[in-house]
């Protein structure tokens, strides 16, 4: 029998040792300013589009009880959050709009920096083409890097938020849920305990679940380390 709560905490030292890799340290050692926003904020709309696609997949898979959480975590960020009202897709977009001007049509008709799309696709491959349990690691274990109360310093969107400039701030201060994410996610993430508590009870199925969220993590360290090349090359 394996032990949930071991299996837990090699994932939060896997989560915790991913902010002190090159890739993520270059990511987030830069202000964020207006114009380098508008670029980051485009691909996380993207990246947003990524994980509905990946869940839909982990959904598709999953036992039913599994299916069930799933569907709860998507209602949040497909349908309503009652949180603020909205949904998280919209208040990603909503804030692409008005940090560039863009349309929505426009935003999601843009081209992603090449080594993102390529995460992309590692990560839509990963998600369809494991075993369930792997599938539901990789990409539970993205919201468990974001979560605030695991992650020493702060997860991705709070570190992100961190680095905007006041002009930046004041500007997505007037979408709404514009901070959702940073309190979600704490809750999101903790789908991913009950799952392993009760599925990951086999060596098997633990090596499935440590080998997604590492596989998933990589992916991740390639997105942000692209991305860094390009916003880096904004100086706004």
């Amino acid at each position: 029998m394996i032990h949930a709560n071991e299996l837990i905490e090699a994932l939060n030292v896997l989560v915790n040792d991913h902010y002190a890799t090159p890739e993520i340290l270059r990511f987030n050692r830069f202000p964020v300013n207006l114009a380098r926003a508008g670029v980051l904020m485009i691909h996380r709309v993207f990246y947003t589009v990524n994980r509905r696609d990946c869940w839909g997949s982990v959904q598709s898979s999953a036992p039913m009880d599994v299916k069930k959480l799933v569907w709860a975590h998507e209602q949040d960020e497909l349908i309503s959050d009652a949180r603020f009202g909205g949904d998280h897709q919209t208040a990603e977009i909503e804030k692409a709009i008005k940090l560039t001007g863009l349309t929505r049509d426009e935003i999601l008709a843009t081209e992603p920096v090449a080594g993102c799309s390529a995460a992309f696709a590692a990560w839509v491959n990963l998600s369809k083409h494991s075993s369930w349990l792997k599938a539901f690691s990789a990409s539970a274990v993205l919201e468990r890097a974001n979560n605030n109360r695991i992650v020493a310093g702060g997860g991705s969107a709070l570190r992100d938020y961190q680095r905007y400039t006041a002009e930046v701030k004041e500007r997505i201060g007037k979408v709404p849920g514009h901070d959702v994410h940073n309190v979600a996610d704490e809750e999101h993430s903790d789908m991913m305990q009950a799952v392993l508590e009760r599925h990951a009870t086999t060596a098997e199925a633990a090596r499935d679940a440590l080998d997604g969220a590492r596989l998933s993590l990589i992916y991740d360290r390639a997105y942000r380390g692209a991305l860094a090349v390009r916003l880096e090359a904004i100086q706004g």
